[in-house]
């Protein structure tokens, strides 16, 4: 009867210290939602949403271009990609998330429409990293965007 009793005891404290280490665990941050609110901000052609979700000390890699840190960002990317793209669309095909990082790559699609030219459809490659930042936001600190539709057919 003693031994019952002190297993009954053990797996109560362990139930217990489980509990409380699921309690003081941080939530796991939705990717989804951190990756909608940077495509809306696109879509949206509000470069200050975008802004918004970029870190101070964020890398574009836009084809051969690499654009570092968020003036140069807003100076040399978003102000005039903002003027020329929308219907951004993504399609995940790899994504994770820990404490600290989440990423997500795949493939997009959107529309540029150049002052005066036509609608032109555009694919490609996206890798999207996010960082937890000391303020506990998660903010852009990686964006490695590659387009698809200019390389020459290959057969």
């Amino acid at each position: 009867m003693k031994q019952l009793l002190t297993l009954i005891t053990c797996v109560a404290i362990i139930s217990c210290n489980q509990q409380a280490d699921k309690a003081t665990q941080p939530a796991s941050v939705n990717i989804d939602s951190l990756n909608a609110a940077f495509l809306q901000g696109w879509n949206n052609k509000d470069s200050v949403a975008i802004m918004k979700t970029i870190a101070g000390n964020a890398v574009v890699m836009n084809d051969s271009l690499i654009h570092t840190g968020t003036d140069a960002i807003a100076k040399n990317w978003i102000s005039g990609g903002v003027k020329v793209l929308s219907n951004i669309k993504t399609i995940s095909s790899i994504k994770d998330v820990n404490e600290n990082i989440a990423y997500d790559g795949g493939t997009y699609t959107l529309d540029l429409t150049p002052p005066g030219g036509p609608v032109l459809k555009e694919k490609g490659n996206y890798t999207l990293v996010w960082s937890k930042q000391p303020d506990n936001n998660w903010k852009l600190t990686l964006i490695h965007i590659e387009d698809v539709t200019r390389l020459p057919d290959i057969k």
